[in-house]
Formats: C-alpha cells, structure tokens, sequence
C-alpha cells in the first residue's frame, strides 16, 4: 500500500544488510503509535543517519515482513518544526483516560487506613502534581511511552493488586497505595514537550526511584500525626520497587508489600513491552528482535488482535 505522510523519525541508524549494503533503520512516530520501517539507496545525507529524532516526510510502501508491517521508504525530507502540530507526533494513550482517572481516585474511599486515605487526598488535591501524573509517560521508551502512560500503567497496576491481595495475608491498604504510585517519580524523571520524551535534568541525575521516595515524603511531612512506622514502610515500597540495585533499586524488597509491587510493576511492563512489540504482528507472525525484551516475539495464529490488549 502507498505511503505519503509525515511522522517523527527516531531510533534512526545505518546498518549493514545481509550483502553488505547500508540501509536506514527508524520508527516512524505519530500519536496513534510506531512503525518500523527501512530505506535503501541512500542518499548522501542520510549516509550516517539522523542525529537525533526528527520531522519527516515519507513517501513508499507499507508490507508484511515476517508477520509484521514494515514501510519500505522510497524517499524521506527532514522538515521543520515549524511545519508541523507538535501534538500530533505524541503517542498517547487510546484508553479513556476521564475514566483512568475516575478509576484511581476511587482508591480514596477503598482505603481503611485513615492515613493513607489522607495522604492519597493530599496528593490528588495537589492540581500542578495531579495533571502531571495524569498525562506524563510511563517511560522515555521502553513501556507505556505515551501520553497518559503513567496512569495506564499504574491503574493496571492497580487492578492486579487488588486480585493478587485476595490470596496473601498482607495489609492491601499498602500494597494498593505502592502499586498506585511506586512510579511517581517519573513526573519529575521525564519531560514530554517539545514533540517528544526525554529525561529531565534530575531524572538523569538522581532518577524516578529518589525523585518518587522524596515526592511523596513531602507531602507526608505535611500531614500531622502520619506514623512514622507506615511512612518507613511506603519508603522502602518506593526505593525497593525495581527490585535489584542494577535496576535502579538502593534497595531489595524486604517486606511482603513491596515484594508484590516490585513483581506487579515488573509483569506489567514486561506485558506491555510485549504488546508493544507485536502490536503490527499478524497471528502467526514474529517480531522484530529489537525491541525492550531483546528478543523476537511470537504472536500465534489462534490469538484475536483486538482481545490482545490488556
């Protein structure tokens, strides 16, 4: 099918094929998603790729290869910012994002712990803080980088909490209070203006592990009476969360709480980051293996395209 469009070009380098010729290897980025795709016959400017993501014209093909939609570029203008809506290159989320919302805030009247229900209120009531955990990202890339990713992530989160807390004597109070916001540190971790996602100065300095640890600390020293044994406890869910310091983590879950957390927010990203790969994979089709696993994906034959989204 022929292509004629603009779209945000990232990921954009120049490999070798099988026969030694260069080709250019880039997504292709609007707000609905991303689409691999692949040029040859380079022209000269595009011999060492695109410095970083930019605005492209397109014109070529798109096909089925190995199962999945590729666009076979025949050929690609870098345009400027100036000629396009910044907005309309932005991945967000396709769920009801009025509905994510109404979702999560129903957590303040499930709460039995009067102190996490204040300090939940607290932190909704907070319009800057809210409005930024309702639209920021989930990632810069690697799972829910979208619009509105956060609050997707962390509703689904949520949901599996709130299943997993029926089979396990735990305080569920907790487990869902780390599980809503065991990533709040992203708002502060990353930026998304400017036609696309990045890392803020303090995300790259300190990370959304402390910059989440500390967000939310403030806002316990501001509530008069918060135990300091329950706010050692919502610490460690938030410093331990990505389980193994190589992640990230200053340190490994030691209560039960923040063992499920850690492995709930770790069987969601991973699902999405599958979702994610396959998303333009037919059934019975592979990935590519370039993708946040760092493995092809296998999508089978007998699997409905629209029941594979969570």
């Amino acid at each position: 099918m022929k292509l004629r469009s603009t779209f945000l070009a990232t990921d954009a380098v120049v490999r070798n094929d099988s026969r030694g010729v260069p080709y250019l290897s880039l997504k292709l980025v609007d707000k609905t998603g991303s689409v691999d795709a692949r040029m040859w016959r380079l022209p000269r400017e595009l011999m060492n790729g695109l410095e970083g993501p930019e605005y492209v014209r397109v014109e070529g093909n798109t096909h089925e290869y190995r199962g999945m939609l590729q666009v076979k570029i025949e050929k690609l203008w870098v345009i400027g910012e100036d000629e396009v809506v910044e907005e309309d290159y932005v991945p967000a989320t396709e769920r009801d994002r009025e509905a994510l919302v109404a979702e999560i805030q129903t957590l303040e009247e499930e709460f039995e712990n009067e102190h996490l229900r204040r300090l939940f209120a607290f932190m909704v009531s907070d319009e800057p803080f809210w409005r930024a955990f309702c639209s920021a990202p989930a990632a810069k890339s690697m799972h829910h980088a979208r619009i509105g990713g956060l609050l997707e992530h962390s509703v689904q989160c949520v949901r599996v909490a709130r299943e997993i807390a029926r089979f396990y004597p735990i305080n569920r109070d907790l487990l869902l209070f780390g599980m809503a916001f065991h990533d709040v540190g992203k708002v502060e971790e990353l930026s998304w203006d400017g036609g696309g996602f990045a890392y803020s100065d303090k995300g790259r300095l300190q990370g959304h592990v402390i910059l989440g640890d500390r967000l939310v600390a403030s806002y316990i020293a501001q509530i008069p009476g918060f135990p300091e044994e329950l706010a050692l406890e919502i610490s460690h869910i938030l410093l331990s969360h990505q389980g193994e310091p190589e992640y990230g983590s200053p340190e490994r879950p030691r209560t039960l709480e923040a063992l499920l957390v850690h492995h709930i927010d770790n069987l969601d990203a991973r699902a999405a980051m599958f979702f994610e790969a396959t998303g333009n994979v037919s059934p019975g089709g592979w990935s590519h293996h370039e993708n946040p696993l760092g493995r092809a994906l296998y999508v089978p034959e007998d699997v409905e395209r629209e029941d594979r989204s969570p």
